[in-house]
């Protein structure tokens, strides 16, 4: 089964930043961790961990955009910022089954935007840029964030099962 993965933050740098939302969409259904609704940073990823860690690691695989590179090591930075990183939190990454697309594309750091526009792949809400994201989370426009996260999850889910299409023995993940 295929759950899509996302995360939203406030910028780049664990070390200035933190995690304000982490999505997950799995069997059709969206489930936020909101910064704002659990008021604890390192609650919301440990729980975000903990939903990761359930999922069988030979017929779940995990799928977002730069997921490897970014949004697993910033949270985990973000943990030991906030004491409560265990090293085996690590094992995340190697005990589960991880698609992530942006490693797929060529690491070529384009945005998942224009891949998505390369393959005809539309977001519900355009105009919500992630690089906005402090301004939402500082001006308490919590809802843009959501539909912002819902948008990655989506696009990515269809880039997905485009891709898949494309090169069905290279992605024969069901």
């Amino acid at each position: 089964m295929a759950i899509m993965f996302d995360i939203e933050t406030t910028g780049l740098d664990p070390y200035q930043h933190q995690v304000v939302l982490i999505g997950f969409k799995k069997d059709g259904k969206i489930k936020q961790l909101k910064l704002w609704e659990m008021k604890d940073e390192a609650k919301m990823i440990l729980e975000a961990i903990n939903e990761i860690e359930k999922l069988d690691q030979f017929n779940d695989t995990i799928i977002g955009y730069n997921n490897l590179k970014f949004d697993i090591p910033f949270m985990l930075e973000r943990l030991k910022i906030l004491g409560k990183m265990k090293p085996e939190f690590w094992s995340i990454t190697h005990n589960k089954k991880w698609f992530d697309l942006y490693q797929f594309l060529g690491n070529s750091f384009r945005a998942l935007n224009l891949w998505l526009s390369r393959l005809g792949i539309k977001k519900k809400y355009p105009e919500l840029d992630g690089r906005q994201m402090p301004e939402y989370f500082n001006n308490k426009d919590y809802k843009k964030i959501e539909n912002h996260n819902i948008d990655d999850l989506n696009s990515s889910e269809e880039l997905f099962l485009k891709l898949k299409k494309q090169f069905p023995d290279l992605l024969a993940f069901d």
